[in-house]
């Protein structure tokens, strides 16, 4: 009975790895054909539009004493 599982768990294992493994190769088959977009501003931008999220996130909490927005 114990052996059973192992052998029943190494299959799955295997079976498993294999069925990632193929994955894997279709994803890469897919990037292939879509080629990553150009990233728009850079780091800056990026920066900017986080700190305005951050800003309407603390202001909808209310953690500004004055705000009444």
């Amino acid at each position: 009975m114990e052996e059973s599982k192992k052998k029943i768990a190494a299959m799955t294992a295997v079976l498993y790895y294999l069925r990632c493994e193929e994955e894997d190769a279709r994803y890469e088959i897919l990037a292939d054909r879509h080629p990553p977009q150009a990233q728009e501003g850079g780091f800056w931008s990026f920066s900017g539009r986080q700190s305005q999220m951050m800003l309407r996130s603390m202001a909808q909490m209310r953690l500004f004493p004055g705000w009444r927005g």
